[in-house]
């Protein structure tokens, strides 16, 4: 059984001044949380799908109210990512294990993105679509430094698309270890920070 306490401090210690973030276990149950509108477009998902996505919510909407901006529900844009309240920027993200959310003030951030993966390698050819050489090597040192690249690409992604409303593939991120940033193709510069143990956690943002 993970702890989440080490989860729950890399966020406090990481995510930059005026954000929060919250992570914990999905629970059966979870999937009740969903109210209608957050459910729409999971009609026919299976519940594990349904129920992560009910515990993201729920912290999602935790958060928004530590912030100052609480709302009853978080729905999906047409493109699917949250709709927060417009006072705050956020992004919610779940294995199937574990649920996260962070969220901050609009005002400071224009985007902010957070991934979580179980701590096992990627796929048989999968890392050469996700990374470069270079990245790679400059990730060789930590414990599945192939995952981390790809969690810190997922939270990029989540951190720019809604502002920029660009698609990136994987090669589009070119993530920088030595300064904790990665550049999109759009010349978008995100800072980022990653946790590989016990689990894989990224968070990114850009202001």
């Amino acid at each position: 059984m993970i702890d989440t306490e080490a989860l729950k401090r890399f966020l406090d210690e990481q995510l930059p001044a005026g954000c929060l973030g919250a992570v914990r276990a999905i629970v059966p149950g979870d999937e009740e949380r969903l109210t209608p509108l957050e459910a729409s477009g999971l009609d026919r998902a299976v519940i594990s799908v349904r129920r992560a996505s009910g515990a993201g919510r729920d912290l999602a909407r935790l958060l928004c109210k530590e912030l100052g901006s609480p709302t009853v529900e978080i729905p999906r844009s047409p493109q699917r990512y949250p709709v927060w309240p417009a006072s705050l920027v956020g992004s919610i993200t779940h294995d199937a294990q574990f649920a996260a959310a962070i969220a901050g003030p609009a005002n400071n951030f224009g985007g902010i993105g957070v991934d979580i993966e179980p701590p096992r390698p990627l796929p048989n050819g999968v890392t050469e679509i996700v990374t470069s050489a270079d990245e790679l090597t400059a990730f060789s040192d930590l414990p599945y430094g192939d995952k981390a690249l790809f969690s810190i690409k997922e939270a990029v992604f989540k951190a720019v698309y809604p502002h920029d409303q660009v698609f990136l593939d994987f090669c589009d991120v070119a993530v920088a270890r030595s300064s904790q940033t990665a550049t999109t193709n759009c010349g978008r510069i995100v800072n980022w920070r990653v946790l590989t143990d016990p689990w894989i956690l990224a968070i990114a943002w850009w202001k």
